[in-house]
């Protein structure tokens, strides 16, 4: 009998699956996945919410499938999800690698970046943050923008802003870095002359020192119900420095934001339970962060260092 021609024993290969060559779309899966919000990877990645979202649509495209499932306040990986986790989660590992051959780059940072913060801020924190920067990057160059008005991002007035509300606009970089308040101070030595007040009324001598051509509405501050004030300002100027100054050598009453009082000597919060407004500190950039090496270095200081100043402020109230 003739033989029958032997099998072919070799393995079939399988069909080739969805590829997936996108580096983008998996960085985002891995934030997602890893925080469980589109909000928290954003932030992490120092892009935007919906920049995220649609990375996570398009790779759910490519698999033709979902990836996460919505909960109350977080998304729920799938089974797939999971798989596709586990074979990926190592190129995070390789990027951080690779970024430690070019830690010498940090050394060689060059340009200006420009950066905003209100007068207290840029005098109290942002400036002393900034200048030591300076001193490890040789090349790089800062143009700060003191003004207690918002300068536009898009603009590009300034390239990064510190703020105390968030932003409007959709393609602007902005991360909530923590909360402060607004309130009544004094100093030590002026409680001692005076005592310290239980409401608005104070002794002739004393003063407050207030806004001169300017004018803020005071309704906004109050925590409780009062009758219309009629504050009389002795010390009159619109800017925020001098009066401050004036606080911190006893002559006075006013407004200091809660995490920098708690950093100038003999300051005392007054009329607490009366008195205060939460602020929310936000730092926002124009998109051009993603692009620019020498803003990515100042975002990353700014970043941390006012983290870590807010999480040790006084809470707010």
């Amino acid at each position: 009998m003739p033989r029958k021609p032997a099998a072919d024993t070799a393995a079939v290969a399988p069909p080739p699956g969805p590829a997936l060559t996108d580096w983008n779309l998996l960085r985002s899966f891995i934030a997602v996945h890893e925080t469980g919000t589109l909000t928290e990877a954003a932030r992490r990645l120092g892009s935007t919410q919906p920049s995220v979202g649609r990375h996570v649509r398009e790779l759910e495209s490519t698999l033709g499938e979902a990836l996460f499932v919505r909960r109350p306040g977080r998304l729920e990986p799938t089974q797939r999800a999971r798989a596709l986790y586990a074979a990926v989660a190592g190129m995070k590992q390789a990027v951080a690698s690779a970024q430690g051959l070019f830690a010498d780059a940090q050394e060689r940072v060059v340009g200006t970046v420009r950066v905003a913060a209100s007068e207290v801020y840029a005098y109290h924190v942002v400036t002393p943050i900034l200048a030591a920067l300076l001193g490890e990057h040789p090349g790089l160059e800062i143009a700060l923008s003191v003004s207690n008005s918002a300068d536009n991002l898009l603009r590009r007035d300034a390239d990064i802003a510190v703020r105390f509300f968030r932003p409007e606009q959709d393609d602007l970089i902005a991360v909530h870095l923590g909360d402060t308040e607004l309130g009544l101070y004094a100093h030590e030595s002026y409680l001692q002359r005076f005592g310290e007040p239980t409401d608005f009324s104070l002794p002739d001598e004393a003063f407050v020192a207030g806004f001169d051509r300017e004018a803020a509405p005071i309704g906004p501050f109050l925590k409780q119900p009062a009758p219309a004030l009629s504050v009389r300002f002795r010390l009159r100027t619109d800017a925020m420095l001098p009066r401050q100054a004036a606080v911190e050598t006893g002559g006075g009453i006013g407004v200091f934001l809660a995490d920098v009082a708690a950093e100038r000597p003999g300051l005392r919060r007054v009329l607490a339970d009366r008195f205060g407004l939460p602020q929310q500190v936000w730092l926002c950039a124009h998109a051009e962060l993603r692009r620019s090496a020498s803003m990515r270095v100042v975002w990353a200081r700014l970043e941390s260092r006012l983290r870590a100043r807010l999480l040790r402020s006084p809470a707010p109230g």
